[in-house]
């Protein structure tokens, strides 16, 4: 079978969830279909030898394409179809929430959650109509639309009348390069982030589903954030954004024990999540909870949400919060990290749990959706 990936987010300088988890999907689907040619379609420029090596050729081959312009992602929309066309491949997969306008190959496209179409999500109006326009068009066109959990598969039954028939999910799987790291392999790490354990760690952004002002607000009126016996690290933000949080940080009298970070290198992961006592991840809303599964690997109990798909991933492995109660944040917290017994039996629990996520299995169910996608194309053609 010869695939066609849209691979932009693979290739970014900054990955995130998507970009990190299609190279391990991709390298398992090498594993378990090695006579499958997959073509990674970016954008890159230039693509550096260890951005080629980010999907090695025995995985995929790197092939750029380009256009004039490129308003409301053309790119995505029509230049990415066209390539596929041309180049003949059996099945376009698009992971990243977005697809094509036109669909001249059997598409299956990847849908993670619908949150910018929330209110007061923060998205522009524009991306916002855009991005509706895609979902819409996946429900009705696409022969498989993959969500990664049950929650964001309802919503697309209930809200857009999609097909139950062609919706299928397929949970994601923790990061590979996830694993307990001492603390004498991670003292470099701890240097280079300017902090000393105990500490909390919590992935923040501008968005504010991330919940991170409230995170902080939590922090300070809790008695590990006031008594400077824990320190809370925050990772993930930009410049303006960490600038903002900083004032808030000074404004609660926080400042002794809280740091702001940027973007965390991905190599930095694995030390990060081993040697926090806990990681806070009160999102307000989630398409799956990819923390999750990497606190678990990384044997690191993890407070979670009561919102959206978290509940659904964490099960009873996590300390549960509602996100808007401050409070009650605080208090899980101080109670998780005063109590060794609490936090050993949700790492235990969450390696139990942890059994259910495997790329194995993923890239198995993957490879099933393509055949699918291939084989309905082929039947309908012949059909018609």
């Amino acid at each position: 079978m010869r695939i066609a990936l849209d691979a932009r987010t693979v290739y970014r300088p900054q990955r995130r969830g998507t970009g990190k988890n299609l190279i391990d999907l991709y390298a398992h689907l090498a594993e378990a279909r090695p006579g499958w040619r997959v073509t990674a379609y970016h954008r890159a420029r230039p693509l550096t030898p260890d951005l080629a090596g980010l999907l090695p050729r025995r995985v995929a081959t790197p092939k750029r394409i380009e256009m004039m312009g490129d308003r409301y992602d053309a790119w995505g929309r029509l230049r990415l179809p066209m390539a596929a066309r041309r180049d003949r491949v059996d099945v376009l997969h698009c992971p990243a929430n977005m697809c094509p306008a036109w669909m001249p190959v059997p598409t299956v496209v990847t849908i993670h959650d619908l949150i910018p179409l929330q209110p007061n999500s923060g998205v522009p109006d524009g991306f916002k109509r855009r991005f509706e326009s895609s979902v819409r068009t996946a429900c009705r066109k696409a022969a498989v639309i993959i969500t990664p959990s049950q929650f964001t598969r309802q919503q697309l039954l209930d809200g857009y009348k999609a097909d139950a028939h062609r919706v299928v999910v397929n949970p994601w799987a923790a990061d590979s390069r996830m694993r307990p790291v001492t603390p004498r392999a991670a003292e470099a790490t701890l240097l280079k982030y300017g902090v000393r354990r105990p500490f909390v760690l919590h992935m923040g952004a501008a968005d504010p589903r991330k919940n991170t002002r409230r995170l902080l607000h939590a922090w300070s009126i809790s008695d590990i954030g006031r008594s400077g016996c824990c320190h809370l690290l925050v990772i993930g933000l930009d410049g303006p954004t960490a600038r903002s949080l900083q004032q808030t940080v000074e404004q609660f009298g926080i400042a002794g024990t809280v740091r702001l970070c940027g973007f965390a290198d991905e190599d930095d992961m694995a030390a990060l999540f081993s040697i926090a006592e806990l990681i806070a991840y009160p999102s307000l809303a989630e398409g799956f909870g990819l923390p999750i599964l990497d606190a678990w690997s990384a044997k690191t109990p993890i407070l979670v949400s009561d919102t959206t798909s978290l509940p659904e991933v964490a099960g009873d492995a996590a300390a549960i919060v509602d996100p808007t109660d401050a409070c009650g944040i605080a208090r899980t917290m101080t109670r998780i990290l005063r109590d060794k017994h609490t936090r050993m039996e949700l790492v235990q629990r969450g390696l139990k749990r942890l059994e259910q996520y495997t790329w194995r299995s993923t890239a198995q169910r993957f490879a099933g959706v393509l055949e699918s996608a291939v084989g309905g194309h082929t039947l309908s053609r012949a059909a018609a």
